[in-house]
């Protein structure tokens, strides 16, 4: 691989792990704008529970949340095709103010999608 393609790749990398960490902040998570503007149209979550949630489901609830926050870590990065990337990583929750934290192993694949080179997430979080 090239020093141009590797710069390219680690830029897309930064970028995802960028938007995928704005994804668990609070001003994403109470904005449906900024929710829409980060998720695709096809989003879909599996929850803790092993339940499904599509985009609707979560703009309804996410902005209403507000008793817990989140630190990622431990990135890692695969290329699936030319148009999908998915991200591995690790999620501490803290809930009550830091009282209850909960562990989880979490991965999104990212689509680009239009004309742009901006990805769109389509995210399964599986939780351990």
């Amino acid at each position: 691989m090239n020093s141009d393609v590797k710069a390219a790749a680690m830029g897309i990398e930064a970028d995802l792990i960028e938007k995928e960490r704005a994804l668990l902040s609070f001003d994403a998570r109470s904005s449906p704008e900024i929710l829409r503007s980060l998720l695709s149209p096809e989003f879909l979550e599996i929850g803790a529970s092993g339940d499904f949630f599509g985009l609707d489901s979560v703009l309804d609830s996410l902005p209403f949340e507000s008793s817990w926050s989140a630190v990622s870590q431990d990135f890692e990065y695969r290329r699936l095709s030319s148009d999908l990337i998915q991200l591995f990583y690790r999620v501490v929750i803290s809930r009550q103010s830091g009282l209850m934290k909960s562990y989880s192993r979490r991965t999104s694949i990212w689509r680009k999608e239009g004309m742009e080179n901006d990805l769109q997430p389509r995210h399964s979080y599986f939780s351990f």
